[in-house]
């Protein structure tokens, strides 16, 4: 979790704020922090990734019938690589991560980059798989973490031009 978390959380601090920022209108100091629409979208990316992570663990054990330490390291890898997508959507949750540049903050994609050579080192470097119970993973199984790791993200994308669109929720 430090791996996967900490660093991108680190680097998003120091993300651009919006453009629009100051045209908003402040925030009510009795509203709490995690209003009604917040929660549900954290709760439905949590609940994402979450299951993303269950299906990578079932695609590998049931549709490729390999070992459960093979399963196990798909939903490992799947959690982990969500998570640093999912960095990327944090940045802003009104615009398209394709809108916003990643130039705008180059630490953002250093600690991506740092975090997920991390996370392939748990899963590749021998002496680590039986510290985190890992096995290497193959190429194949590698694109499958990839797609499943990528869902959140782009379902999110989703949601996002949805309420650009619409207005559903307001969450500036």
């Amino acid at each position: 979790n430090l791996v996967t978390d900490g660093l991108p959380a680190l680097a998003l601090g120091v993300d651009p704020v919006d453009p629009d920022i100051m045209e908003r209108p402040p925030r009510d100091p009795k509203e709490p922090v995690v209003t009604g629409a917040r929660g549900w979208l954290i709760g439905i990316q949590g609940a994402l990734v979450a299951a993303c992570s269950l299906g990578a663990f079932l695609f590998v054990l049931l549709y490729e019938k390999e070992t459960l330490i093979e399963a196990r390291t798909a939903a490992l890898a799947t959690l982990a690589c969500s998570q640093l997508f999912h960095a990327f959507n944090c940045r802003s949750m009104k615009e398209s991560i394709f809108k916003l540049k990643f130039s705008t903050n180059p630490q953002l994609v250093g600690a991506v980059v740092l975090s997920f050579a991390l996370q392939m080192a748990v899963i590749y470097v021998p002496f680590l798989q039986p510290v985190f119970k890992t096995q290497a993973m193959s190429l194949v199984d590698l694109g499958m973490i990839m797609v499943f790791s990528t869902l959140p993200l782009w379902i999110m994308e989703f949601v996002k031009a949805l309420n650009r669109k619409f207005r559903f929720y307001e969450l500036y």
